[in-house]
């Protein structure tokens, strides 16, 4: 049975861009009436709207698994098209069910409605983002930056689209300006460790990802990431303490079992380097680099006749013409292919 006060109450609080109230409501409503998709669409916006995106995404689910009802007392069918918080409520519906070119239109609208409100050009810029268009994406998380300069996700959306472009200077000042409002955050600093590496700022990257390590240790990606920024600085012996403590944390990681078997096998130690390449191939049996270093390590081991089987679906899968030619110069000096 539908509480018949939800609809009107939630139809409030959008009207006003009460985005709190209008959550603990999808709450209350969601928990009363667990079937009722407007309840939970309530719920996600909410959630959306406050930058919960994890518990969003699962109530998303949720939400498209409920029975529909087709009933005409909705919120968002009985707003006005004219109020800012009915157009954003109606940009994020349309954007929950995949209709960005729709939400787009909706935000654009509440934007214009409310010129100082930046939640309209922050999910403006998300949907732009998705659908790849970065730089619009990059001017209107910069809209959203520049009305609310204290909020972290702004910054953050704005720093990762820069990153995406490549713009990596401008990245690298946004999620400096993010740390400086949530030093906290281990994701932060993650972006960051990336931005500055690919900068090839190798030493400050080490130390974000450290930070975010030690924020965050169960993530694998960090260690992963500290453990190639600590191969390209030559120092093998700490990139392997990184990658062996990624695969512990995530015990499939190919590439960090890839990593660790050539790592390995140009330290001569060939049973722990083939070991790893097993591995790495077990979980990612198509890797041309993998099936590269499992190759070699085979032929190393006295296993010639499946170190030849491992460069030849190497030698396959290879895209890039100068890995190619390496794999073949191993193939024609051990007889299976010819000059």
């Amino acid at each position: 049975m539908r509480h018949h006060d939800h609809p009107t109450q939630a139809r409030a609080h959008i009207l006003a861009r009460n985005w709190n109230q209008a959550l603990e409501l999808g709450r209350a409503w969601s928990q009363a009436d667990p079937n009722d998709p407007i309840a939970r669409l309530l719920l996600v916006t909410g959630l959306l709207l406050k930058g919960d995106y994890r518990e969003a995404h699962a109530q998303h689910d949720r939400l498209f698994r409920l029975p529909v009802e087709d009933e005409g007392d909705t919120a968002v069918q009985q707003d006005p098209p004219d109020n800012p918080g009915t157009r954003l409520f109606l940009g994020l519906t349309l954007a929950q069910i995949g209709d960005l070119e729709g939400a787009i239109r909706e935000y654009k609208e509440s934007a214009r409605l409310a010129p100082d409100d930046p939640v309209p050009h922050y999910f403006h810029g998300q949907a732009l983002h998705t659908l790849d268009r970065l730089d619009m994406a990059i001017r209107e998380y910069r809209e959203a930056v520049t009305r609310a300069p204290q909020d972290v996700r702004m910054r953050l959306n704005l720093g990762s689209a820069y990153y995406e472009q490549g713009i990596l200077e401008s990245a690298i000042a946004q999620y400096r300006e993010a740390l400086k409002l949530n030093p906290d955050d281990p994701y932060i600093h993650y972006n960051l460790g990336l931005a500055l590496a690919d900068q090839g700022r190798f030493e400050p990257a080490i130390a974000a990802y450290k930070e975010s390590a030690r924020l965050n240790p169960k993530d694998p990606l960090v260690r992963y990431a500290l453990g190639v920024v600590q191969e390209t600085k030559g120092r093998a012996n700490e990139a392997i303490s990184e990658f062996e403590a990624a695969v512990q944390l995530a015990p499939t990681m190919a590439s960090a079992y890839a990593k660790l078997g050539w790592l390995y096998y140009n330290k001569n130690k060939v049973p722990q380097a083939l070991e790893n390449f097993e591995k790495a191939a077990r979980y990612d049996p198509d890797d041309a680099q993998t099936l590269h270093g499992l190759g070699l390590a085979k032929l190393a081991s006295g296993k010639k006749d499946e170190g030849i089987l491992s460069l030849k679906q190497a030698y396959q899968n290879e895209e890039r013409e100068d890995k190619k030619r390496l794999i073949r110069s191993v193939l024609v000096k051990v007889g299976a292919m010819s000059h």
